[in-house]
């Protein structure tokens, strides 16, 4: 390289011209001889596979038949194809079938091993494969070995002429390139000793003789304006960096502003995910840890708990009668309760513990290492005894209890999911034990639960193999001695079991959600076994129904009343809707609203179980009831019990003071009939008269119209 530097000028331009014409030779002819390889090379490949596609077509059958001889008279046509070395003929198995080579040669075939179609080029043979397929499925492999002396002799010939052209083309270029590099150099050489002279001189006066309008024209024009402009380019270049210097001095000011602001906006950013991240894991209304949270937290705790081999316990907890307060007082008060208790709960258990929030009214517990179940016992009653005092809400004076399940590990489970159902199932126990209680999980719970599983698929059955029924206890007007009406009662008659009593499958019906087909049932058989009654000649007769919670809530029940009067073409006037006081007040507005449209209708409502409530009065005045039935529990111990006497007597002035009809159920004696025969009652029932009965028997009663000779007795 030194050497080449100090060549001449005139030297190089020459050298450039003819390296540039050689390396241009040289790509030229690489780039041809790779084409007609190329070419050549698909020629080769293209009849190669023309060969293979006949040689498979023709050896299906041989494939198929396995006859070998056919497939290697197939074969035989390569002897009159010089080029072809070898071939064969592979069956699925990899197994050898047929096999041809060129006589003289001595060879080796491939490996059996199947391979994918294609064509592979080596030193001097290619190779090439092709399937076998019939019907869309590969039965076998063609393989086929030619020379390729056709690409030898080509090239060989290719590059004799290349040569050829190579050395006139060198020749041509060098004779040329003497002449044009003068056109470049004498401008340069005179530029380059003006400069020399520039330089040792320092005489900025002189010139270069020279123009044009080419690239050396314009070299030599700048050449002799640039030391006139060296100044005024040094004046610009100050002024330039001055400016410069102002422009990076604000930038960086906008740069720290821009910092200030981003971090800022970080800051921001980060404070936002930390809101987003708590309300992710708590509660919004009280901030208590919620579910996702303590459930973290019990997994973490309970593989804590098996590594030191301690005791947990979960508190689950379900505040009594919340949702009376809820509907009552409207949601604000239920809200500020709830946060109130929350606060309260927090303060009743120790700093490691988690109170959290589940939803509603429902809270948790988590109770990390303690001693014993008997700690967790302390603690809900702690828990219990701090909920007793009021709570004061807006101006109401609250006063709430909860009842509480435990569940410990290790004895009640061993993971999260079983835990908290094991507190559950024993926080209903607490309830259905008179609440306000703390219980522990026992076995024989789950085994309840299981019952109660078994009980709903049991029922499930009862309704598609039709073993519901109606019963009918007719309602008595003691003033004439006649019946007046029904009330349809369902039975469950199990084929191996008998009869179950309402009180066990009924609790199972309402929770499983069967209670909305089964009482769609009972509507439309006791409207037609009404509408039979009549047809009978008994007109007057009404029938009673009772609803469900389930049925009052569902959307469209008026429907389903209206549908049940249609089919059976009854008059609503002679039917009568019963509900508990415990069913109305589930929720008081819904209800409200549905009692509406059901009287438009023309149906009765009765107000079945009265007395038994949390407020009767209140919730009386403002339903659209017709009738109340006092409870049986009232009726049990009159005239003996001085207590039911009064209520009995209160709830009888009550109703005929609202004008509102009174029956009286569960009457069983005489000693009963004659005490509110007294107090003007005049539609009763009991077993005193009848126990319920089925529709045949109630119409051989209706016919007889017979009653009790101890009836008779106290006209």
């Amino acid at each position: 390289m030194w050497n080449l530097r100090n060549i001449p000028i005139r030297r190089k331009l020459s050298l450039l011209i003819v390296t540039i014409s050689t390396v241009s030779l040289l790509l030229a002819s690489i780039a041809f001889i790779t084409s007609d390889r190329i070419s050549i090379q698909q020629t080769i490949t293209d009849n190669l596979r023309t060969m293979a596609n006949i040689i498979a077509a023709n050896s299906t059958a041989a494939l198929l038949f396995s006859d070998p001889v056919a497939a290697q008279e197939t074969l035989e046509f390569l002897k009159t194809q010089q080029h072809i070395q070898t071939a064969a003929i592979f069956s699925m198995n990899e197994r050898e079938f047929a096999r041809y080579i060129k006589p003289g040669l001595k060879l080796e075939l491939p490996s059996a091993k199947l391979k994918n179609e294609n064509a592979l080029f080596w030193g001097d043979y290619v190779e090439l494969y092709t399937h076998i397929t019939y019907q869309g499925e590969q039965i076998g492999v063609v393989y086929l070995r030619s020379d390729i002396d056709l690409i030898h002799d080509r090239l060989t010939r290719l590059l004799g002429i290349i040569a050829l052209v190579f050395a006139v083309s060198l020749l041509v270029s060098f004779i040329l390139s003497a002449q044009l590099q003068r056109i470049i150099t004498d401008p340069l050489l005179r530029l380059s000793a003006i400069a020399r002279q520039v330089r040792t001189e320092k005489n900025y006066s002189v010139r270069v003789i020279g123009k044009g309008n080419d690239e050396l024209g314009n070299l030599i024009t700048d050449f002799n304006t640039m030391l006139d402009e060296i100044q005024i380019r040094d004046n610009e270049l100050e002024e330039h960096r001055l400016k410069l210097e102002e422009r990076v001095a604000r930038r960086t000011r906008e740069l720290e502003d821009a910092n200030m602001q981003l971090e800022i906006s970080k800051q921001q950013a980060e404070s936002v995910a930390n809101r987003m991240e708590y309300h992710a894991h708590h509660d919004a209304l009280t901030g208590l840890p919620n579910r996702v949270l303590l459930h973290d937290r019990i997994c973490s705790e309970l593989a804590h708990a098996r590594r030191q081999q301690t005791n947990a316990a979960l508190l689950f907890l379900d505040l009594d009668r919340f949702k009376i307060i809820n509907d009552s007082l409207g949601h604000a008060v239920g809200d500020q309760l709830l946060r109130v208790i929350a606060h309260r709960l927090n303060d009743c258990v120790r700093e490691e513990d988690t109170v959290a929030r589940l939803g509603g009214d429902e809270f948790m517990v988590l109770l990390p290492r303690i001693s014993g179940s008997a700690d967790a016992g302390r603690i809900a009653k702690k828990i219990i005894d701090c909920l007793v005092d009021p709570i004061s809400c807006n101006g109401h004076e609250l006063h709430i209890t909860t009842s509480i399940g435990i569940s410990i590990f290790p004895y009640d489970g061993s993971d999260a999911e079983t835990l908290i159902k094991h507190a559950d199932i024993s926080m209903y126990r607490a309830k259905e034990l008179g609440r306000n209680k703390a219980v522990y999980y026992t076995a024989e719970m789950n085994a309840g639960s299981r019952k109660q599983l078994a009980m709903e698929t049991n029922l499930r059955k009862a309704i598609e193999k039709n073993q519901l029924t109606l019963f009918y206890q007719p309602k008595f007007d003691i003033s004439s001695n006649i019946i007046v009406g029904f009330e349809a009662l369902l039975r469950w008659k199990h084929p191996t079991m008998g009869f179950i009593d309402p009180l066990d499958f009924m609790p199972v019906a309402e929770d499983s959600g069967l209670i909305v087909p089964i009482g769609e049932w009972v509507l439309h058989t006791a409207f037609r076994q009404l509408k039979e009654w009549h047809n009978a000649g008994f007109t007057g007769l009404t029938i009673a129904v009772n609803l469900s919670s389930a049925q009052l809530s569902r959307p469209g029940f008026e429907e389903v009343v209206e549908r049940a009067l249609q089919d059976s073409d009854l008059d609503a006037s002679m039917t009568e809707l019963e509900i508990t006081e415990n069913v109305a007040i589930k929720n008081i507005d819904i209800t409200m609203a549905v009692l509406e449209r059901l009287k438009f209708t023309g149906v009765s409502i009765a107000m079945d179980d009265f007395g038994t409530g949390y407020s009767s009065l209140s919730y009386l005045r403002r339903l659209p009831v017709d009738t109340v039935k006092i409870d049986k529990s009232f009726v049990h111990e009159i005239p003996d019990s001085t207590e039911d006497v009064t209520i009995a007597q209160a709830i009888i002035a009550m109703a005929q003071s609202l004008k509102l009809s009174l029956i009286v159920e569960g009457i069983e004696n005489v000693r009963q009939l004659n005490f509110f025969r007294q107090l003007g009652v005049t539609i009763v029932q009991g077993y005193l008269f009848s126990k319920p009965v089925e529709a045949a028997e109630a119409l051989k009663m209706l016919e007889s119209q017979s009653l009790p000779r101890t009836i008779n007795l106290v006209k």
